[in-house]
């Protein structure tokens, strides 16, 4: 079984939400401690990759496990930092990839783990079933054998989209839960977000 290494994509400029989205209050502490720590739990290890307001938020994460890289070109997209994240991972790992406005209890990315490891996969995706129809999910994860050509894909101008629709041997764990699709894109998923957390006792 590989090493699991957890890229969280915390580069962005949070126009919509009209502030800091790592530096959100979750809990009596910042979105982007709470994703750390979480995959500290999971024993993941955790590769953050800032751009906007990089130096305000590394004081805020400096004491925690966690390498920290600065993408100098965050304004280039969500694609520039993922490479940066990649290039950034041990060799020997898979990759599970994951926003800061993603945030999920640690017993949903304990399932998908376990549902990756147990299947063998190249590429594990969440799904959830709305009304019968599948709609995908976060975090995905990556088998380290196909990272190289995830790399390809973005070089050539694509997306991570891009690269999970172009497989075909994809290991899709359903949920039930809507909780599995949620970004926090302004206030209104913010506190959305937190009711739904609930559920999981906050952080659970």
């Amino acid at each position: 079984m590989n090493s699991l290494g957890g890229l969280i994509l915390a580069a962005g400029c949070s126009t919509r939400m009209g502030q800091s989205k790592p530096l959100l209050d979750w809990y009596g502490q910042t979105l982007i401690e709470y994703q750390i720590k979480i995959f500290n739990y999971l024993s993941i290890e955790p590769i953050v990759i800032l751009g906007f307001q990089s130096e305000m938020i590394q004081k805020k994460i400096k004491n925690l496990n966690a390498k920290i890289v600065v993408n100098q070109n965050y304004s280039q997209g969500k694609s520039s930092s993922v490479l940066l994240g990649i290039n950034s991972l041990k060799s020997n790992s898979d990759l599970l990839l994951l926003s800061v406005d993603q945030p999920r209890p640690k017993k949903m990315i304990e399932k998908i783990i376990k549902s990756h490891n147990e299947s063998n996969a190249i590429l594990t995706v969440p799904k959830y079933n709305q009304n019968g129809k599948l709609r995908g999910g976060h975090p995905i994860i990556i088998g380290n054998k196909v990272i190289n050509n995830l790399s390809e894909f973005i070089t050539r101008g694509k997306t991570v989209k891009d690269f999970v629709v172009s497989q075909t041997a994809v290991n899709q764990l359903i949920f039930d839960d809507i909780l599995i699709r949620l970004d926090l894109n302004d206030k209104d998923d913010y506190h959305e977000a937190i009711r739904l957390f609930e559920n999981y006792g906050n952080n659970e």
